[in-house]
């Protein structure tokens, strides 16, 4: 209805959007589920209930001037075409928010460590004595913390920035490019068209934080800078803007910041992120020892790559976020021989067979389980030796893969090594989300750290 907002699709991005609108705006809601807390305290905010557009007959109950459609919903979805088609613009929550709450915007992605990096740099902002807040594709939504002022640190997943045509960053971070969500977009160039949207209305003044190790974004980065953008790079491999030293020390602008083993985040990936963050953090204006202590500080997201507990001579690693085969690769990359990688779930489409010559150098055991159990057993059982566990519930089958692993590290490495959690699948086949994943985890690995505690009687009663 003209002068209403319609926001299309509810959940943590729709509902802090209809909380920020408040109850004096003029808005509706569209929903699939009938109820739900979120549904619930939509209509106490006094939206209206709409119904399906592309399901419904011409009229103005239907033509809208703005729709605001969450993450989850196809931007090529009949209803978002059927309210175009009426003269609706169809943006999304970061969009908006841009658009209504003056300030500076920091806009972070790819297709792994955005999380991290987003965390890590609001952290150290604050910390910097900077009003910054973080939000979008991490927790909290945008639309729950944007303040008028403040520097906004945005985590961007492929689906919101599908529904930013205009959003112009700041400072906008591409950490690297693989494949992820093929599911959904199709195919790994509109993937990657996907992540550049967030590269598309920068302009002179505006910086460009580019992995300079990835091919891809080395070549956008050159496009940016003939487009007048000011692109920084970072690198693990070669001098730049920001990069690792031989002997191990972080540098940016030629000056060093701290020794990668003073970072309290584990693995290459996150010292990468390091670099992401420094030089982010000193494109907003944060001084060099503002940046130095904040890279110190930060000790990491759960279900990212971490220690999860020790059993004896075996130490476990949980990073139950890894599930795309770049986060996979740069935790097995991570992970010291003897190794144990546990893997499976729902698979997202993604093309694996490109992490064959890393599996077949580090692996000494999968454990597959989940849905996608059995086509990665396929995909590396002639590469290492493999496991299946066919037991469908989560945690069980979480308890049986821990007890493969263990089994085997001490029936051929004397009871030592390490076993990495990198699902290479998303969780929603056994688990609520990957960090009830995670938790499930941890809960086995303690388990069995309990029990192996527990005096020889004890243990044997």
């Amino acid at each position: 209805m003209r002068g209403e907002v319609l926001v299309y699709g509810l959940g943590r991005s729709g509902l802090a959007v209809l909380r920020r609108l408040g109850k004096e705006s003029r808005t509706a809601f569209f929903e699939l589920r009938e109820g739900g807390a979120d549904v619930a305290e939509a209509l106490d905010l006094g939206s209206r209930r709409a119904a399906a557009p592309s399901a419904s007959e011409s009229g103005q109950d239907y033509d809208y001037d703005l729709v605001i459609a969450a993450p989850g919903v196809p931007i090529d979805h009949p209803d978002l075409n059927a309210l175009r088609s009426r003269g609706a613009l169809v943006i999304g929550e970061v969009e908006w928010v841009w658009r209504t709450t003056p300030g500076v915007y920091i806009g972070i992605s790819g297709t792994a460590g955005k999380g991290s990096v987003t965390r890590w740099t609001a952290d150290t902002l604050a910390a910097a004595g900077m009003d910054a807040v973080a939000g979008g594709n991490i927790e909290p939504a945008l639309a729950a913390v944007a303040r008028p002022g403040a520097v906004h640190v945005v985590e961007m997943s492929s689906f919101q920035l599908e529904r930013c045509p205009t959003f112009k960053p700041d400072v906008a971070v591409l950490l690297n490019l693989g494949e992820d969500h093929i599911d959904r977009h199709g195919s790994v160039s509109a993937y990657h068209a996907a992540k550049r949207n967030l590269l598309a209305n920068l302009g002179a003044g505006t910086t460009f934080v580019a992995n300079d190790d990835d091919e891809i974004l080395r070549l956008w980065a050159a496009e940016a800078e003939a487009a007048g953008v000011n692109v920084r790079r970072f690198s693990l491999t070669h001098e730049a803007d920001a990069y690792r030293n031989l002997g191990g020390r972080l540098v940016m602008d030629g000056a060093p910041l701290v020794h990668s083993d003073e970072l309290h985040v584990l693995g290459e990936h996150q010292v990468a992120n390091a670099l992401a963050v420094a030089l982010t953090c000193a494109a907003v204006g944060a001084d060099p020892s503002a940046i130095t202590a904040g890279l110190r500080a930060f000790t990491g997201l759960p279900g990212r790559y971490s220690a999860a507990g020790q059993v004896g001579g075996v130490r476990f690693l949980e990073d139950s976020i890894a599930t795309r085969p770049l986060a996979v690769a740069a935790a097995l990359r991570s992970t010291p021989k003897p190794l144990v990688w546990l893997a499976g779930g729902q698979a997202k489409g993604a093309d694996v067979s490109g992490l064959a010559g890393l599996v077949a150098e580090k692996v000494d055991l999968l454990v597959a389980l989940g849905a996608s159990g059995p086509a990665l057993q396929a995909a590396f059982g002639d590469l290492v030796p493999t496991v299946l566990v066919s037991e469908p519930r989560g945690r069980p089958a979480m308890r049986a893969a821990v007890a493969a692993a263990l089994e085997h590290l001490n029936a051929h490495h004397g009871g030592a090594g390490n076993v990495l959690l990198a699902p290479l699948a998303a969780s929603f086949d056994q688990f609520e989300d990957y960090a009830d994943r995670a938790a499930a985890f941890r809960e086995a690995v303690a388990a069995n750290a309990a029990n192996a505690r527990r005096p020889p009687l004890e243990a044997d009663a």
